[in-house]
């Protein structure tokens, strides 16, 4: 769901994404607020409200730019709920997600981050997120925090994170959550299962075997 997917000494490699992969990701990011010119995207946003009076801003724009240390410093004492969303409905989890930071993520929930939490104007989960840039070392770490239903978990669309993974063509990712029981067959809101929604025979065949 995004864009440029920033890459961070502290995480290591991110996939590169394909041209198709990056045009979605972009028309994601400007659906919820986050393209444009400004970098820090929609948590810069001067008509939204920060209820703990600036940290939880602080630590939106740490999360969504891989500023590791700064999210830890943040989350010592942080006065508020880490798992409060933003302007566009994304907590510093789906960020960090969102733009594949895994030391983010990894900060993040060690320090209270729910991993089954949902973003409240689209119904996504972190995992959504995840899912859908491939970044497959996140999508482990969010499964071994979350809920055993998380897998069946479907956005406003219904889409599923294997829909999301399906949909980028991420093998990896599609798998792992083969191999944790996601559900090939299930349909989103179009009626289409994730493997209507991949292109390369490789993720259809993974898909049709499972």
């Amino acid at each position: 769901m995004e864009n440029g997917h920033r890459q961070n000494e502290q995480d290591g490699d991110v996939p590169t994404l394909s041209q198709d992969d990056y045009a979605w990701l972009q028309e994601q990011l400007a659906a919820a607020g986050l393209g444009g010119d400004d970098d820090t995207g929609d948590a810069n946003d001067d008509d939204w409200e920060d209820p703990t009076g600036g940290p939880l801003r602080e630590l939106l724009i740490a999360s969504e730019e891989g500023l590791v240390e700064r999210v830890k410093e943040l989350l010592q004492g942080f006065p508020g709920d880490v798992n409060t969303p933003g302007p566009d409905g994304d907590t510093a989890l789906h960020l960090a997600c969102l733009f594949g930071h895994a030391g983010c993520v990894e900060a993040l929930l060690d320090g209270g981050a729910d991993a089954n939490v949902v973003n409240p104007e689209d119904r996504s989960t972190a995992l959504h997120d995840a899912a859908a840039g491939g970044y497959v070392e996140i999508c482990e770490m969010l499964l071994a925090k979350a809920s055993s239903n998380i897998l069946a978990k479907a956005d406003e669309d219904g889409d599923t994170p294997l829909h999301n993974a399906a949909r980028g063509n991420h093998a990896d990712v599609v798998k792992l959550f083969l191999a944790r029981g996601a559900d090939p067959k299930v349909q989103n809101g179009y009626g289409n299962t994730p493997i209507d929604e991949a292109e390369e025979q490789l993720i259809i065949d993974l898909l049709q075997m499972a």
